[in-house]
């Protein structure tokens, strides 16, 4: 079996995943889904064990500002590194998050989203 399942048509959301892909458990599974004003978005599915006593099945969208992501397409490949770290950072900082929610005692929610947009690109 596969460590990640990508579900991702176009090269640009995959590899976003893959960028991400290290923060997540195995078995997780990355697609891609439509958005609003024609950017794709993506989003991530996983079970989580360390959110309580029993496993969670969790979601967490990244989604894009079509503004944005039209600025990232029309880059060259070579420059997407920020790009990349922005996205990156954020997903960390989500992630972080429910785990401080969960240390605090507070109810993990089970689906997250994450805005992007001028930060993005």
């Amino acid at each position: 079996m596969e460590l990640y399942r990508f579900e991702c048509p176009s090269a640009d959301i995959e590899m976003l995943a893959r960028v991400v892909s290290d923060l997540f458990p195995e078995q997780t599974v990355f697609a891609e889904r439509e958005g609003e004003g024609g950017a794709p978005h993506l989003s991530v599915q996983w079970v989580a064990m360390r959110f309580g006593a029993t496993a969670r099945r969790m979601v967490l969208d990244v989604r894009f500002a079509a503004p944005a992501w039209a600025r990232y397409r029309s880059l060259p490949a070579r420059a997407r590194a920020r790009s990349y770290a922005v996205v990156r950072a954020y997903v960390e900082a989500a992630l972080g998050s429910l785990e401080e929610q969960y240390a605090a005692g507070e109810t993990v929610p089970r689906e997250v989203t994450i805005e992007l947009g001028d930060e993005f690109a």
